[in-house]
């Protein structure tokens, strides 16, 4: 393929930077000639664009995947996706100005609280938390605005806190440059209730050596995000995409902190099957899993 498109997120996000690594490996693998980085709101977009030819690959928190599929809300018809293979385990978290009364997960209660576009992975995230915690839609006072605005109306005052995606990130780094910010921390029990109930939601930690104010890492909930095709893409492509993935796990935890720990991630397909890489049913595209089988990673 002369030329492959990758839809990732906002151009400060974590999936814009991914993207352009994968796509560097891609094009050293001579699997393409030019990589397209697209950006975009999120794993809606990515989703439909994928299976309107629009990208050949996109990312996606694995939660949407099944919605997507079943062409459940915010989707409006199916939408035929299918895993190609995990990208990351990212932890989520909520931050405040350093000087804020606030402290913890619970105290957002009936504050107001950037969590992205509206169609963003992120947002169905924060929909999660409250939801699955019992607070209601009504329970805070969301604000759909992309990642570096967020940023800048947490510094303005205009909220009083901001979901983060996973880190290391340029936008991240940038808020702890503007201003002094801490994380707000869940309960043992609040993270229990969310890994309990969202089987794409698991126990993760906040390095401390990403936040500038924090001395010990925080524990927080973490989500599984993936590469995604359409279902009926080139198995041949989507195979030889994978297989160079796989080849190159450690190559990209070296360029990009974010790709650490993709090796053991990957790796756990050999303990939980293909559930380590398509959790709760969704589909594992058929290219991917000759790709997976031929590394030794599944039976």
């Amino acid at each position: 393929m002369t030329k492959i498109r990758i839809t990732s997120s906002d151009l400060l996000s974590t999936f814009y930077t991914q993207a352009r690594d994968i796509g560097d490996v891609l094009v050293e693998e001579g699997l393409a000639t030019e990589v397209e980085v697209m950006e975009s709101t999120g794993s809606v977009m990515n989703a439909e664009r994928t299976v309107s030819g629009d990208a050949e690959i996109g990312f996606m928190a694995s939660n949407w995947v099944p919605r997507a599929v079943s062409g459940s809300a915010p989707f409006t018809a199916p939408v035929p996706v299918a895993i190609a293979t995990p990208l990351n385990t990212g932890p989520l978290f909520f931050v405040c100005p350093e000087d804020s009364p606030l402290k913890t997960f619970s105290d957002l209660k009936g504050k107001r609280i950037a969590v992205g576009h509206a169609d963003s992975g992120m947002a169905q995230h924060a929909y999660n938390f409250v939801r699955t915690l019992g607070w209601g839609d009504g329970g805070v006072e969301f604000s759909f605005i992309s990642t570096f605005d967020g940023g800048n109306a947490l510094a303005s005052g205009e909220i009083d806190a901001q979901l983060q995606a996973p880190i290391p990130s340029t936008h991240f780094k940038a808020l702890c440059d503007m201003m002094p910010i801490k994380v707000l921390a869940f309960s043992d029990d609040e993270i229990k209730t969310l890994c309990d109930a969202i089987p794409f939601y698991f126990p993760a930690n906040i390095p401390a050596e990403h936040v500038p104010t924090m001395n010990n890492d925080i524990a927080t909930v973490g989500v599984l995000n993936v590469i995604v095709s359409a279902a009926d893409c080139d198995p041949d492509f989507v195979h030889d995409f994978v297989a160079a993935y796989i080849r190159h796990t450690d190559d990209l935890a070296t360029r990009n902190a974010l790709f650490r720990g993709l090796t053991a991630l990957l790796q756990g397909a050999r303990v939980k099957g293909q559930d380590a890489l398509a959790p709760d049913n969704t589909p594992l595209h058929p290219g991917a899993l000759a790709a997976f089988r031929e590394a030794g990673l599944l039976s």
